[in-house]
């Protein structure tokens, strides 16, 4: 295994090429009625998914809606922060106003932990009505290796940035793993996105140890679709390798379309369908609460 890690280091082991390679093609490979099942499964949650997909890149890793008469705040866990590894903010929907009530250059579980404790404050002491709003960038899903894993990969990422020439910036961050339990390895998907497009990790984890197996820049130019697509994101990863991908699909009109397609991850930085794309259509617009 690797004992150092950088985005721009691809570490390929004879053991994971085993378990995610070629190796595992029979156990991966859909037939046509488990594809049928998938697609229409896909389709009937499409449009539950919509209003995460088109979103996501602006999305914070947790987030609560709190409202007492009179006054409406937005306590947030930003990963990363406009200036930090994470941050903890009360967003004013009145006035606007944004104050960072903690910060954490190495752990955002720091983050995590201070905005439930914030949380309960506002409804012990204040009196205010918190609603969780849904889970959109799935970092606090992860288990804490997972976590540490991320954290080491964003900082990484976010200090090749501010090195480069041009810079660049890290926005946001997707995650999605093949297991929340701690102590079971496992594989991991990282999307990054930065200001000048977006980063996708595959990190294998054996609990002791863990590398990158592959990296994916663009991940909407892996897609294979016969309709432009203007979006791609991360939705969920299996033990071996199975890669689901959510889509926005630009069809030039005024409906919000939305897709799906499953990708095996390959040795090599490769990405083989599972499934076709397929996509549906819905005509109602979707509004974002950050757009307001």
């Amino acid at each position: 295994m690797c004992s150092r890690h950088s985005v721009q280091t691809e570490c390929i082991h004879n053991a994971t090429i085993k378990r995610l390679g070629s190796d595992t093609m029979m156990d991966t490979t859909i037939n046509s009625s488990k594809a049928h099942l998938l697609t229409s499964t896909v389709l009937a949650f499409l449009g539950v998914y919509a209003s995460t997909l088109l979103f996501a890149p602006v999305a914070s890793a947790l987030e609560f809606q709190c409202e007492v008469q009179g006054d409406i705040r937005y306590l947030r866990v930003d990963i990363p922060g406009e200036e930090h590894l994470c941050e903890v903010s009360v967003k004013y929907e009145y006035t606007g106003e944004r104050r960072v009530m903690w910060r954490a250059e190495n752990d955002t579980t720091f983050c995590s932990a201070r905005a439930y404790e914030l949380r309960d404050k506002y409804e012990s002491k204040w009196n205010f009505k918190c609603t969780t709003w849904p889970d959109r960038d799935g970092v606090d899903q992860l288990s804490a290796n997972q976590r540490a894993i991320l954290d080491k990969q964003l900082i990484s990422l976010i200090e090749q940035g501010k090195k480069s020439t041009p810079t660049f910036k890290v926005n946001a961050v997707k995650a999605v793993a093949s297991t929340p339990l701690d102590a079971e390895a496992g594989t991991i998907a990282l999307q990054f996105f930065l200001s000048t497009g977006d980063l996708t990790q595959i990190i294998i984890d054996e609990t002791s140890s863990w590398e990158v197996f592959a990296t994916f820049n663009d991940l909407v130019t892996h897609v294979n679709s016969d309709s432009p697509l203007s979006a791609a994101l991360i939705e969920s990863i299996s033990d071996r390798g199975a890669l689901s991908i959510s889509t926005t699909v630009s069809n030039g009109s005024e409906l919000n379309c939305y897709g799906n397609q499953l990708m095996m991850v390959e040795p090599g930085n490769r990405l083989t369908p599972r499934t076709a794309h397929r996509f549906v259509c819905e005509p109602s617009p979707l509004v974002s609460k950050d757009e307001r």
